[in-house]
């Protein structure tokens, strides 16, 4: 006697209930409405149905002016009788736990997303798969195919089709209102913008980003006149947030001091709450739980207009070469970067120089670094030597295609006494040719 039964799949479906712990916390930290704002994620992709109410319950109070916060979001599961079914206000706060140690909201949303898709194409499957043994009405086999073809587009679509944006015609496209630069920097940064710099060591990068940090707080721009004459932003002060990673607290003041007093010589000096800093000598691993959430909760705190970061290799403890860690590392910073929609700037060192000549200026590390930041420049010595050793002159120098078009000085050097470190300035022989060959100041 022959038996026609098929071993039952035990299997559980796709699913990760820290994960989806970890992004109901962050909703209910603080910035749950801009995480609403960016993520696709809804209440029927999570796995636990009591998660489901409980981003229902926060969406509902997205809706009011109250913050969303555990004590809001209690009284909303409450009215709708859902508190008892979802764990108390005890589980809230589990979640709120469980966002201090998770990934940040750009990850999170994907990783729940992908696992709720995952787990409608095992249904859809099986569907497909009880077509094959029970046809409909002694339906044609290609109609059977035509059908599961249909299912799987609808899976794919779902939810998606809706939210596409239009495709448009070149002229339909070019014919729309251009909303122009959203400046941090006139002419220099954009929000959103990422720059990396690059340098050897002793090479001025960090100095320069201090610069852009103080200047940019005190509503000025960082090079001003090319002559160390201020010029203001017209968009005025902007908010700075500064996370070191490599200096100490007793070097960061020296440093930071200096420029906060020419600030003030300038007759713009820098207001309170308009340059935030954090020190961390130690680096951080942003490919961690405990790092991500360290940065994110900073950014939050401040939601920069320009965020300082770095050094590079300070940003995971891992093989600095190593494609994987860097991808992860940039997730975390596209994330902050998002958040608060600022511009970001970064240092990196450049590799040692060779006998065949000058040290390439692109960045150490995973190649990664040459291909996410909008920007990169790199400061090398200028070739006069009496330029290069007294007056610390540099070219400025791309060692990526830039994506836009920016105002860089192609020369800087030492500033004067009283002003910034750095000053923009016109080589000698550039007058007649309009380029030097050698950076010379007189």
């Amino acid at each position: 006697m022959t038996t026609t039964d098929e071993p039952i799949d035990t299997r559980l479906e796709p699913h990760d209930l820290p994960s989806e712990l970890a992004m109901l916390g962050r909703l209910l930290l603080g910035s749950g409405r801009a995480i609403l704002r960016d993520v696709t994620l809804t209440a029927e992709d999570y796995y636990r149905p009591a998660h489901g109410l409980i981003h229902q319950a926060i969406e509902a109070v997205a809706e009011t002016a109250d913050p969303i916060d555990p004590f809001t979001v209690t009284a909303a599961l409450q009215a709708r009788g859902h508190l008892a079914r979802i764990g108390g206000y005890d589980y809230l706060n589990a979640c709120i736990d469980a966002a201090l140690h998770g990934g940040t909201a750009e990850w999170l949303d994907y990783r729940i997303r992908d696992l709720a898709m995952r787990r409608e194409i095992v249904r859809v499957g099986t569907r497909i798969r009880d077509l094959g043994f029970t046809p409909e009405d002694d339906s044609e086999a290609t109609d059977l195919a035509e059908h599961a073809v249909t299912l799987a587009r609808e899976l794919r679509d779902a939810g998606r089709a809706a939210t596409d944006s239009p495709v448009l015609d070149i002229h339909d496209f070019l014919a729309q209102a251009d909303p122009g630069y959203d400046w941090v920097l006139p002419g220099y940064l954009e929000h959103t913008d990422r720059i990396v710099w690059t340098a050897g060591e002793g090479g001025g990068k960090s100095v320069l980003q201090r610069q852009l940090a103080v200047t940019a707080a005190a509503g000025l721009l960082p090079f001003g006149d090319g002559r160390g004459n201020p010029m203001h932003n017209q968009l005025g002060p902007q908010r700075v947030l500064v996370l070191d990673c490599e200096n100490s607290d007793r070097q960061s003041r020296r440093h930071y001091r200096g420029l906060i007093d020419t600030a003030a010589r300038l007759d713009s000096p820098v207001g309170r709450g308009q340059l935030h800093i954090d020190i961390r000598p130690q680096g951080v691993d942003l490919t961690r739980p405990d790092g991500r959430a360290w940065l994110m909760r900073r950014v939050e705190a401040v939601m920069p207009d320009l965020l300082i970061v770095g050094p590079i290799y300070r940003l995971h403890n891992g093989d600095p070469n190593s494609e994987e860690l860097a991808r992860k590392v940039t997730v975390v910073l596209d994330d902050a970067r998002a958040t608060a929609g600022c511009a970001l700037s970064m240092e990196a060192h450049s590799p040692q120089g060779g006998p065949m000549g000058p040290r390439a200026l692109r960045p150490v590390g995973s190649s990664l670094w040459l291909r996410w930041p909008e920007f990169g420049l790199g400061l090398r010595p200028v070739e006069d030597e009496r330029t290069a050793t007294e007056d610390r002159g540099r070219r400025v120098l791309p060692w990526r295609g830039n994506r836009d078009e920016r105002a860089w000085p192609r020369f800087i050097c030492q500033g004067h006494e009283g002003g910034w470190p750095w000053r923009a300035y016109t080589p000698i022989d550039t007058t007649i040719t309009g380029y030097s060959p050698t950076g010379a100041l007189s």
